[in-house]
């Protein structure tokens, strides 16, 4: 898909569509979106802290079609890395690379803070994904993959 026919927006709140999201997720069996927002309607994360960001995708026709979010990562050694979480990309929009061009735009924008990216995925698919753009597996509690940006 060209990029022209959609848009990357860091989102200082959560969009009004984000249930729509929700429910694709929860048929797939994830929870994770569904956390997103109670994380946000009770300030637990709201991508607010140094470093951090909310980024949301919009097809050409103003719907969304995937969030994904970068955090300070709790669980790390070091204030210079980074989370990645909450990546979602609509099933619709799968395999035609705005997932790839998504997760360059986050690293793009974690560079400036962060030396290093973690996240934890339970699915053989989105390993394959992350494993594909450069990501390293690693055994750990609270991480199973990581890049060095």
């Amino acid at each position: 898909m060209r990029t022209d026919h959609f848009r990357v927006e860091r989102s200082l709140k959560l969009p009004a569509q984000i249930d729509v999201l929700i429910q694709y997720s929860e048929r797939e069996g994830f929870r994770f979106l569904n956390r997103l927002k109670q994380d946000f309607k009770s300030g637990t994360n709201c991508f607010d802290q140094i470093g951090e960001a909310l980024f949301v995708v919009f097809d050409q026709h103003d719907s969304l079609i995937a969030v994904g979010g970068l955090n300070q990562d709790p669980f790390a050694e070091s204030k210079s890395v980074g989370r990645l979480r909450r990546f979602y990309i609509h099933p619709d929009y799968r395999d035609k690379k705005i997932g790839t061009y998504f997760l360059m735009h986050i690293e793009q924008y974690a560079k400036t803070y962060f030396e290093r990216l973690d996240l934890f995925t339970d699915t053989a698919q989105a390993a394959h994904f992350y494993q594909s753009r450069g990501y390293q597996s690693i055994a750990s509690a609270h991480r199973n993959f990581y890049k060095i940006l």
